[in-house]
């Protein structure tokens, strides 16, 4: 399994609609099928970030929701990659 694809929740928005446009619901609503057609499984990822204020004497600290995409074949990674972009958007 190669490294996933992390990106914002509104870029998985962006790339999941032009999906839908493009596959049949099964390929999007089972991540057995999502797997085996698109190659990947999605994800959702949370992270507690610090944030260190050289203003204040403390600290603040806020959740960060991301999609993560678990890739399993090379190729439709790549393919993947070609159609949609890296998801930075």
């Amino acid at each position: 399994m190669s490294k996933p694809i992390v990106m914002t929740t509104s870029a998985w928005g962006n790339i999941l609609e032009r999906i839908k446009k493009n596959e049949n619901p099964s390929v999007y609503l089972s991540r057995t099928k999502m797997k085996h057609v698109l190659g990947f499984t999605v994800r959702e990822h949370t992270e507690y970030q610090y944030h260190v204020s050289t203003h204040n004497s403390f600290d603040t600290a806020s959740h960060v929701f991301t999609i993560r995409l678990d890739f399993y074949d090379e190729q439709k990674r790549t393919m993947f990659l070609l159609k949609y972009g890296n998801g930075q958007n």
